[in-house]
Parts: structure tokens; C-alpha cells; sequence
């Protein structure tokens, strides 16, 4: 009966249906229209799968598609298709040999898809392509004809693509060619022809990511990365529109034909190389260039007659290599028209002192003359320069017409016209004129061996200050040939008030720049007209407002971040510019612990003191991270006093920081530098206060402005359901954010000027944190991180763009108001964009900036007292910070440390950035005495550990201590103290004084055996020497293991005495 009962039991199993979804093979064209969807299983597609004219294929969220390649051409789209995915069911195109979604479809075993394993998605003409929430990989096998353009992930020939929320990945083959060898091709996007639109993708790991020879292309909010030729490339069509992307560890940024109408705006680069648009070619129509976001980088641009090639202000054009290509050769017009402070550059791509790091090399390679060929000014053409700079130009690649000349400007016969100008650091010559008409006003020659080389036609220079040029400041070569050829140049300063050094003229006493030839200079300036008196302006003075963390106490008086030194370039740059600490510039430090809306309170007061001390009416104010709360709290509340005139935020979470969930409902925090500080004041807060645990601390204390970081958007997903929740139901609740951004017209209705820059260093911020039911007692009310107590995986933390504490969208403050991008971290926005904080307050260009690199991957020692002890700390070279204990004063000698002070009741030290080696560290016992305890920290962006070290004191005893420091490998780094017999005996009675040796005898013993385990031995040299006795240690070692058995030690007092013991042993 029991066999009878299994076999029912097999046979009726067997019986049930199959869950497991059959997958569908798809071959040929779908003439009809159709929905492909999940319940379809894993769609298989070969190289003859097309969609036919006038049929639409739709697939829906969740779908799997997987391809195979089985002959020439490839997936044909000559209809339309529509694929609608969602932010948690993407859609996926990929090889059959991807495993990672819908399993092993083509039964080979375990398999990853590689690039190149199938052929991609080609539109027809007349196709259409919607894609939302879609994933387009490992293609690039090649399809129609296989030239290196047919590699794609997508090909549009003639359709009309619309991609958003999508990514466009490892689309490319290498083949081989005897001649260059190993080679990538292939392209994520090829639009040969027709429209493409891309928004809010990631196109990243291709060769090219987009690449476009005919038709409009518009890219916007995207990020393209860490393709292995280019972000970008346009060699024909009607347009190229780029706004606001993100280009990161591409080859180079992209590059544009002249010919193609381009427009850009807010777009950032941190690529290998080449972090600008490259352009070349020959115009065809008038044409308008500008550099609103990243440099243009010129390799060879003709301007045919009768076309004008138009510069705008601002704009930097960075010309060839850097190592003597590029060239612009003019037949036309050339108009190049700045403003004082928006001017145009003609510079080198090594030059990182305009639009930045272009060529991605850090300070590895200078600018220097002959980095470009020059610019060649045609017979009949015609150039106009207004606040222009030209320089490190003059390479003469081809030896030019006459052997030897080089220069930036070659001038052969055009009408060009130069006012309020720079040439400098060209080689041989800046202007070598052999016709045409040259009028210079008001411009400067300088730093290279000539300023201008004359030949032939006429040259008249004016109000400008020619200096600084190692050969002549004008070589006339043309009156050697005929005598009346003269080059006027009346009303010049020549760098000297004594005029030019003409020594076959009538000023051979001269001491300002040689003149060669027939000049006529007379009369000269004997003071350069362009260093001009500024008018004396006085702009508001600028308060500066820190943010979370922003302010320490040092003895019980806040002062800003002296910590992490956030905001001291900035302050410098500005007191370098012409601000006064103290008269026009100050900052307001806060108690960060307490709500924003009492600091607001305190701001108010703060801004009633400047009034007083200036004078003035209104102040402006620049707020970093959460100090934008502040001061939009009191802009926002009743007590406004109308005493703004403009405010800055940096990097203000205007809507909330998603990272800031995890402090408030666990007290825990993300392992980099600033968030592993916080963690560590909080830990030593906590136990100073006698809280359990720093969650404990953070709602009890409470540290009300955690709770006011909160995000009041959507950002909490169901792991099960992969469901985002929407705020603010099943949300930790922030009415504070909520309360602000509700009556935001309460600031934007104020009249004051406002300016909110945001940081975007790429997808590096956390955006969403994916839930799963709290395994942790009492913490996670609404959801733990799914696997953030595992050290591998994303820790339930699902990032997207922002400056890595905030996103773009919480930083962002209201539609009306326009975001300054940055490409800074959080903490380094107040550096990097220091130039343009001084332009907006004063309206004048920065002439210093300060840049010490205090955030760029910070490392910190930090040490903090628990107990009634001060300290000093000696660091390797001798250099000390800490409590004097002979006179009372307090040791400053070590850069960048901080000390709290003493008259605190939190004495701690940090050191920013510390030295390999040994720090000794002595502590004085205070008060009465007792236990005592040090917490020893070390924090980077990779790393953070932190040791407690115990100990006994009395009164004014000094006990020695060390730390060892190794920044490469920081693992093993501990507190140790140095123990002697007498610390040894101190602390037996230490313990006995807190009834952690229960009586009188056993004290004793412990002193007696103790006095027995150092003894000095007569040398025969009359000295003597000290030897402790191991045997005797390790005796008594036995004797404290008794004693803790029979209860007359407690353990405080066994760990003590054994710590002391063990140290004796392995340093003696």
C-alpha cells in the first residue's frame, strides 16, 4: 500500500502544470501588428527578423528579447516600433549567450554576453522607434555591407528614433588589420540618416556612443561614458543639439563637422582626453561658434570667400594637438568680438588656465609656443578682434613661403582689425604681415621673441603696450627693401618710460623693448594705458554659511570647518581678490546639532551685527549643503528684515539628501570620509551623554537637523514589488523641507538675486534605497537597505546623478530658477566654483584662486578624549599640537590639525592628512583622576577603523602613548601606552581607588610583585642597567587569572594590569 501511495503521489506531481515560461523563436517579418510581453518568456530573434511597412510591434514591460545572428543584415525595422518598458521592468535587447537575464536561453551552460554577439536593431526609411526604459547590449557583430560605421547597437537610416531612460551598452567588435593590427569599431547609436532624440540614457562602453553622418540629433540629460573611441561623433547633417550631459572616461568628448549646425548648453566632461568638441572643416554657410560649456577644440577650419565664420564672447577655442596641428586659414570673414570680462581665446590645448583640463593629463604638460600652426589671413579676406587672446601659437609645420618665419597670425593681404587684445608666448612673432591693412588699439604683444614682423602693406598700432619681447617688439623688415615703408606706431607704451631701445635711430639710450627698422614712435607713452584705476567700488559684504558639520567648538567658541578645511580656499580666493576678514567677509558658524530654524533665529542676529560693523543695508550670503536651509529659513520666515541682496547656495538639498535615511533610522552611516566623521563625533557624543547607541543619541538628543536632511520626494522601493513608495506615505516625514518648499514664493517673491549651483559628478549619488523588512530590532521603521550589512553588492543604495551627498533633483530649488552646473564633488563645490562665487558677488573677474585640494581624498587622524585627561601630540617631525602642561597654552604647530581645546568638556585632536611614522602622544590626568579613555580614529574615502584604549590616572600624571601611521596600509593603527613601573603601580592603585580590586591585601600583592618585576643590574662600567624579569611577569600573569576566578579583580582591572604586563614583555 505504501509503494501504491508514493507512485500516486510521482504520477500526480508530474501531472501539474509547468510555471516555467517556454520561450518564443521569432524568424522572418511581422507583417501584422503585434505585442510581444513578458508572459512570452525570453523572444529569440535571428539575423531575418524585420517589422514590415505599416505594421507596429509593441512590447511591453519586462520583456526579454535575445538575438542571434544567422546570416548578412540583421533585426530590420521598417515600420514602427514601440518599446515601453518601466523604471523597475526595463526592457532588454542582448545576445543569446547573455545569461544575466532570462537564464540560459540557448543551452550552452553558464555564458556572459561579450560585444559583437549579435547584430543590433537597423531602421529603414520611414521606420519609426520609441524606446522608454530599455536595455541595448553586447551587439556590434556588423550587419549590411560591414564597414566600420555598420558595428552598431542601433542604426537609423532614415527613421525617426525617440530613446529616453534607456542604455546603450557594449555595442562593438575589434578586428584586426595587418597593417595597424588590433582595432575597436562599432558604434552604440549610428544615426546615418534621419532624426534621433536621446534623453535620459546612459550610453556607455561602446566604441563611438553616437555617431551621426547625416540627419538632426538631439541629446540632453544623459550620460555618456567609458567608450573606447569617442562620446560623440557628427560628420554631416542638419543639426547637433547636446544639453546638460554628462561625458565621463570616454577616449575623447566628441567631435562636430563645421558644416553641421551645432547648439550646446550645460554639458560637463571628465574624459581621458580631448574633454571639449572637437571642430573642423569648412564652413558652408555663416556660421556662429561658442563654448557655453566645454572648449572647442580646433583641428582644421577653412572659411571660404563670402562666408563669415562668427565668434561669440566667451568662447575658447583650443587649436591642434598641443604638439603643433590646427589651423584656421581665413578667405572670408573671421569676427571675433568679446567683452572684457567674456573674452575669446585662440590657446593651446594644454593650456588649462581657460575651460580647464582638456587634455586630461593634471599639470603633466604646459603650454608653450609652437603647440598650434596659426591662423592664416587670406588675400581679400577680412578679421575683427575685440578682447581676444592669442597665444602658444606658431609651430610652421610646412616652412611656410619664407624659410624661418613662424607666427600666430599670418597676414597676407586682409583687412584686420585688433582692439583690447593679448598676443603673448608665440613663437618667433605674434602678426607677420606681408599685405593687407593692420590697425591695432588698446592691445598688448608680449612674452616672445617679436610682436609684430612687417614685410609689406601698412601697419598702424596705437594705445597698446608692447613689452616683454626677448627679440624686437616690431621688426620692420620692409624698409630694407625700400625706406618709405614705415610701420606707425605713435602712443605706445614699449615697457619702459624711456621709450623703445632704437639703437640706429634717435633713442638709442632707450631702455624699453628694441625696434628694428624705419618706426615712427615718436611720441611715446611713459605709462602702460592698460593698467587703468579701477574705480572704487564696495560690494556688500558676503557672510558664509558652513553646512552639516561645517562647525567645531574649540574651547566651547564655534569656528568654521576646521576639521576638513571646507571653506578655507574659498575665503582665501576671496580675501585675495579684495574682501577683508572681518570688515567685509565673514562666516557664520552654527550648532549643525539644532533645527534650522533656530540657527535661522541666530543668522538673523549674525546679519544685524555685520549691518553694524559695515554700515550697510543688506549683505549677501553664500550657503553650502544644508546652510542654504538656513538662510532660506529666515528669508522664508516672518522675521525677514529685507537684508539680502543676494544669495548663493552651493550644493544646497533643497528637497532633501536620500543618504541621510540611513542616520535616521539606524545611526548609521556610508563609509567615505565625511559620513565615517560624522559617525565617529556621534559615536563619542553618545557615550560622553551616556546614550545606548548613536540612534539612541540622534532621536533623544535629538539632532534635529538629521530629521530635517530628510527627502521629501520619492525614493523608497520594495524590494518585492520594485515598487517605488510614493512620499510621504510609508516615509520617515520631513515638515520642515515640506513646510519650505511650500512657500518657496516667499523667497523667490523677495526681490533678491538668487544663484543655486549644483554639482554633478556622474551616477555616484544615492537616489533610491531598495527595502526589505528590517531584520534589527527597534531600528529600519520604514525598511532596511537591501544587503547594507553585507560588505559586497550596492547595499540596497541605487544611485543616479548628483554631486555625490545630493542628486540633481533635490538640489534642485524651483523650475523658474535656472541650476548652475558644477562638475564638484559636495565638498568641493566651494573650491572649485570660488572664481564664479567672487564674479556673481561682485561683478568682477578673479585675478588668484586658491586651491589647496583639502577634499580631494582626505585621510584624518582623530583622536578624542572620554574621560578627565588633556593632550599633546608630537607628529614624526617633531611638530606638536595639543594642551602645553607646563605653562596652560595650547600647541599649533602641526598644518591643517585642529585641537578642541581643552576648556571643552569634547578634547579631541584631528590631523588632516597625517604624516607616515610615529605620533607620541602624552596625556595629563585631571580632575581627581580615575579611568580614562582615548578613542583613536583614522578615516578616507576606502577605509575607517577606530580603537578604544583604557586606562587609570591621577591627577597631573603624565602616561606616554603612541600611534603609528601608515596611509597605505592604515588596518592595524592603535593607541599603545608605554608603560613603566610606575605607570604599572599607578594604575594597580587607580583600580583599587574605583573598587576594581576588592580589597586592600590583594592590592598589595599586586604593588610587592609588581616592584619585583624591574630590577637594575651594575655594569661593569659603574653604570646601571634596568632588566625586567619576564619569569616574574608571567607569574603574576597566572596570579591576576586566579584572582579574576575568585572574584577579588574585576575584569576592568584584570584587562588593565594584563595590557600593561603584556607590553612589558614585548618591548623589553
Amino acid at each position: 500500500m505504501k509503494r501504491i501511495f508514493f507512485l500516486i503521489m510521482v504520477f500526480a506531481f508530474l501531472g501539474l502544470p509547468s510555471f516555467v515560461l517556454a520561450d518564443t523563436a521569432v524568424s522572418g517579418a511581422i507583417s501584422s501588428d503585434t505585442t510581444w510581453s513578458s508572459s512570452g518568456g525570453v523572444y529569440v530573434i535571428d539575423s531575418s527578423f524585420s517589422v514590415a511597412t505599416g505594421t507596429t510591434l509593441t512590447i511591453e514591460p519586462g520583456t526579454i528579447i535575445k538575438a542571434k545572428t544567422t546570416y548578412y543584415g540583421g533585426p530590420s525595422i521598417y515600420g514602427e516600433l514601440v518599446v515601453l518598458g518601466t523604471s523597475e521592468l526595463p526592457i532588454y535587447f542582448t545576445s543569446i549567450s547573455d545569461d544575466s537575464v532570462g537564464g540560459d536561453t540557448n543551452g550552452d551552460g553558464p555564458s556572459v554576453g561579450v560585444s559583437g554577439g549579435w547584430q543590433g536593431l537597423f531602421f529603414k526609411q520611414g521606420s519609426t522607434g520609441i524606446f522608454d526604459y530599455a536595455n541595448i547590449s553586447y551587439a556590434g557583430y556588423g550587419g549590411y555591407a560591414y564597414s566600420n560605421l555598420n558595428y552598431v547597437g542601433i542604426e537609423n537610416d532614415g527613421g525617426t528614433l525617440d530613446i529616453q531612460h534607456s542604455n546603450v551598452r557594449d555595442n562593438s567588435r575589434i578586428l584586426f588589420d595587418w597593417a595597424i593590427g588590433y582595432y575597436p569599431v562599432g558604434t552604440g547609436i549610428y544615426n546615418k540618416s534621419g532624426i534621433l532624440s536621446i534623453s535620459d540614457s546612459v550610453i556607455d562602453n561602446n566604441g563611438s556612443g553616437i555617431f551621426s553622418e547625416f540627419g538632426d540629433v538631439t541629446i540632453s540629460n544623459s550620460i555618456i561614458k567609458n567608450n573606447s573611441i569617442r562620446g560623440f561623433g557628427v560628420v554631416g547633417g542638419e543639426s547637433i543639439t547636446l544639453l546638460n550631459n554628462n561625458f565621463s572616461g570616454n577616449k575623447r568628448t566628441g567631435n562636430i563637422n563645421i558644416t553641421v549646425k551645432f547648439i550646446h548648453n550645460g554639458n560637463i566632461s571628465n574624459d581621458i582626453n580631448d574633454r571639449g568638441f572637437g571642430v573642423s572643416g569648412e564652413i558652408v554657410e555663416d556660421t556662429i561658434l561658442n563654448s557655453n560649456d566645454l572648449p572647442l577644440l580646433i583641428g582644421g577650419v577653412s572659411i571660404p570667400f563670402g562666408k563669415t565664420l562668427t565668434i561669440e564672447p566667451g568662447t575658447i577655442m583650443k587649436i591642434g594637438d598641443g604638439n603643433g596641428g590646427g589651423y584656421i586659414v581665413v578667405y572670408g570673414n573671421l569676427i571675433a568680438k568679446g567683452t572684457g570680462d567674456l573674452k575669446i581665446y585662440f590657446t593651446s590645448k594644454k593650456d588649462d588656465s581657460v575651460g580647464g583640463d582638456t587634455n586630461g593629463d593634471g599639470s603633466d604638460t604646459i603650454p608653450g609656443p609652437k603647440n598650434w600652426n596659426a591662423i592664416f589671413l587670406e588675400s581679400g579676406s577680412k578679421a575683427d578682434f575685440d578682447n581676444v587672446v592669442v597665444r602658444y601659437s606658431g609651430y610652421n609645420y610646412n616652412g611656410e613661403y619664407l624659410l624661418g618665419v613662424a607666427t600666430a597670425i599670418y597676414q597676407r593681404g586682409a583687412e584686420f582689425l585688433v582692439l583690447n587684445s593679448l598676443f603673448e608666448q608665440n613663437f618667433t612673432t605674434s602678426i607677420f604681415q606681408d599685405a593687407g591693412t593692420t590697425t591695432i588699439n588698446h592691445s598688448e604683444l608680449t612674452n616672445q621673441n617679436m610682436g609684430i614682423w612687417s614685410r609689406n602693406g601698412s601697419i598702424t598700432i596705437s594705445q597698446s603696450s608692447l613689452h616683454g619681447n626677448t627679440g624686437c617688439a616690431i621688426y620692420n623688415q620692409g624698409s630694407d627693401i625700400d625706406p618709405a615703408r614705415v610701420v606707425s606706431a605713435q602712443n605706445n607704451w614699449w615697457g619702459d618710460s624711456s621709450g623703445p631701445r632704437d639703437v640706429s635711430g634717435s633713442n638709442p639710450l632707450g631702455t624699453g623693448d628694441c625696434i628694428s627698422g624705419n618706426i615712427l614712435y615718436d611720441p611715446f607713452l611713459t605709462e602702460d594705458p592698460l593698467i587703468e584705476a579701477s574705480p572704487i567700488t564696495t560690494p556688500d559684504p558676503v557672510i558664509i554659511i558652513p553646512g552639516i558639520m561645517g562647525s567645531a567648538y574649540k574651547n566651547d567658541e564655534l569656528v568654521i570647518d576646521p576639521i576638513l578645511h571646507t571653506y578655507d580656499d574659498l575665503l582665501a580666493t576671496l580675501v585675495a581678490n579684495g574682501y577683508k576678514d572681518g570688515v567685509d567677509l565673514f562666516t557664520f558658524p552654527y550648532e549643525w546639532r539644532d533645527s534650522n530654524i533656530l540657527s535661522a533665529a541666530f543668522l538673523r542676529n549674525k546679519i544685524n551685527e555685520v549691518q553694524t560693523i559695515c554700515n550697510c543695508d543688506k549683505v549677501d550670503l553664500v550657503a553650502h549643503s544644508m546652510g542654504g536651509l538656513v538662510a532660506r529659513q529666515y528669508i522664508q520666515s516672518n522675521n525677514y528684515g529685507d537684508d539680502v541682496d543676494q544669495v548663493i547656495f552651493l550644493g544646497t538639498p533643497h528637497k532633501g539628501s536620500v543618504v541621510d535615511y540611513i542616520k535616521w533610522e539606524a545611526g548609521q552611516f556610508v563609509p567615505e570620509v565625511f559620513d565615517s566623521l560624522m559617525g565617529l563625533f556621534f559615536q563619542a557624543e553618545a557615550l560622553r551623554n551616556g546614550y545606548p547607541n548613536v540612534f539612541n543619541y540622534i532621536h533623544n538628543r535629538p539632532i534635529v537637523s538629521v530629521q530635517e536632511l530628510l527627502p521629501t520626494f520619492d525614493y523608497l522601493k520594495d524590494k518585492d514589488t520594485g515598487i517605488v513608495r510614493t512620499y510621504p506615505n510609508n516615509y520617515p516625514t520631513n515638515t520642515f523641507l515640506q513646510d519650505l518648499n511650500t512657500n518657496i514664493p516667499d523667497l523667490l517673491n523677495t526681490g533678491l538675486d538668487v544663484t543655486n549651483i549644483v554639482g554633478n559628478i556622474g551616477d555616484d549619488t544615492v537616489e533610491k534605497i531598495r527595502l526589505i523588512p528590517s531584520t534589527h530590532s527597534g531600528l529600519w521603521e520604514h525598511g532596511e537597505p537591501d544587503g547594507f550589512y553585507v560588505i559586497l553588492g550596492d547595499n540596497g543604495l541605487e544611485n543616479g546623478l548628483g554631486d555625490g551627498t545630493v542628486t540633481i533633483y533635490g538640489a534642485t530649488l524651483d523650475n523658474s530658477i535656472t541650476n548652475e552646473n558644477s562638475s564638484a564633488s559636495h565638498r568641493r563645490i566651494p573650491t572649485v566654483e570660488e572664481n564664479k562665487i567672487f564674479n556673481i558677488l561682485t561683478g568682477k573677474t578673479s585675478t588668484t584662486s586658491i586651491d589647496n585640494g583639502f577634499n580631494i581624498s582626505p585621510k584624518i587622524l582623530m583622536l578624542q578624549l572620554l574621560s578627565p585627561i588633556d593632550f599633546v601630540i608630537t607628529a614624526p617631525d617633531g611638530n606638536k599640537i595639543g594642551k602645553n602642561f607646563a605653562n596652560g597654552e595650547e600647541y599649533n604647530q602641526i598644518l591643517n590639525a585642529f585641537y578642541s581645546g581643552y576648556e571643552t568638556d569634547e578634547e579631541y585632536i584631528t590631523i588632516l592628512n597625517p604624516l607616515d611614522g610615529e605620533y607620541k602622544v602624552e596625556i595629563q590626568g585631571t580632575d581627581n583622576g580615575g579611568e580614562y579613555g582615548v578613542l583613536t580614529s583614522f578615516v578616507s574615502d576606502e577605509f575607517a577603523t577606530t580603537t578604544k584604549t583604557i586606562g587609570i590616572t591621577e591627577p597631573n600624571q603624565i602616561t606616554n602613548l603612541e600611534v603609528v601611521v601608515n596611509n597605505a596600509n592604515p588596518g592595524g593603527i592603535a593607541l599603545e601606552k608605554e608603560v613603566t613601573l610606575d605607570v604599572l603601580i599607578n594604575d594597580i592603585n587607580g583600580a583599587y581607588n574605583l573598587n576594581w580590586i576588592k580589597d586592600i591585601k590583594t592590592r598589595d600583592f599586586l604593588i610587592k610583585q609588581a616592584k619585583l618585576i624591574v630590577k637594575f643590574e651594575n655594569k661593569k662600567n659603574g653604570k646601571y642597567e634596568k632588566k625586567v624579569d619576564k619569569i616574574i611577569i608571567k607569574l603574576l600573569q597566572k596570579e591576576l587569572d586566579l584572582l579574576l576566578k575568585k572574584s577579588k579583580i574585576s575584569q576592568e582591572a584584570y584587562n588593565i594590569i594584563k595590557d600593561d604586563l603584556n607590553w612589558l614583555i614585548n618591548n623589553n
